[in-house]
């Protein structure tokens, strides 16, 4: 479960019969990306107020983390079909689009929260950890609420600092000459070598790598190469009604460089 509560992405395919925000003029190119923060900001909100919602309901929070460790295939199944439909769907009009992001949002935070949870689990006070072994020994619980409130300190500042580092890489996108397009390629076979070692460690296979700091500083670092270049993909390859897919696409790599940054200042308080 140490990743694949969070591997989802979005393929990055602008409509092919839009014209291309970039070839349009100044106005438009600054509502389209005003809008695309706009509904990003949004989405946030709703990924991160649905993972808060499940690691406090502890009901929920056990049938996530029953369904995930004890239904890998099922899971895996249900992340490839998110994956692949998603885009198309979010690509529709109004409202069908800002519907498919704000679920695509709850989904995220559903499928975050079991990774939340262990990871603040794991950096807790002997206490905390006491509690909550007792509570579940008891079958009363897990003891989430004490666990969240033990670890808002390290919540905050992984949540800030993926903020920093996304919303600094985004800008330095926007604002540079150079072009990011060339590290397409690149990005996206090292997303399906890391996707591929992820589901040999469901099976057993490589998962002292997986549980290491050195798996999550790789997806730190290739989600920073997918900021820079989706920042400027979107802009270059999104017509103005696509704003809501190029949101989803944003928010699936803060979401995914956020779980890692946690599990590194998870790793670093222990």
């Amino acid at each position: 479960m140490a990743e694949f509560s969070n591997p989802s992405t979005i393929t990055s395919t602008g409509d092919a019969g839009a014209i291309p925000v970039a070839y349009t003029d100044t106005a438009t190119r600054l509502t389209f990306l005003r809008k695309v923060y706009m509904l990003f900001s949004a989405s946030i909100m709703v990924w991160a107020g649905t993972a808060l919602y499940a690691v406090t309901n502890e009901a929920l929070l056990l049938k996530l983390m029953t369904l995930m460790s004890g239904n890998m295939i099922i899971t895996l199944l249900l992340l490839m079909a998110v994956m692949f439909l998603l885009p198309r769907v979010v690509s529709m009009g109004a409202p069908v689009n800002y519907i498919a992001l704000g679920a695509f949002g709850i989904f995220e935070g559903f499928l975050t929260a079991p990774l939340i949870f262990v990871v603040l689990l794991g950096t807790a006070t002997p206490e905390v950890q006491a509690a909550s072994s007792a509570a579940i020994q008891a079958g009363t619980g897990l003891g989430a609420a004490e666990v969240l409130r033990d670890g808002t300190g390290l919540l905050t500042a992984a949540f800030a600092l993926t903020a920093v580092v996304f919303g600094g890489l985004s800008a330095y996108a926007l604002t540079t000459k150079r072009d990011f397009s060339f590290l397409r390629g690149a990005l996206w076979m090292a997303f399906w070598v890391m996707f591929g070692i992820g589901v040999l460690a469901m099976f057993g296979i490589g998962q002292s790598f997986v549980l290491g700091w050195g798996w999550s500083a790789a997806w730190v670092l290739l989600m920073g190469g997918f900021v820079l270049y989706d920042t400027q993909n979107i802009m270059k390859q999104y017509g103005s009604h696509q704003a809501a897919l190029a949101a989803a696409v944003l928010l699936s790599r803060f979401v995914i460089m956020f779980t890692h940054i946690l599990r590194l200042l998870g790793m670093r308080r222990d």
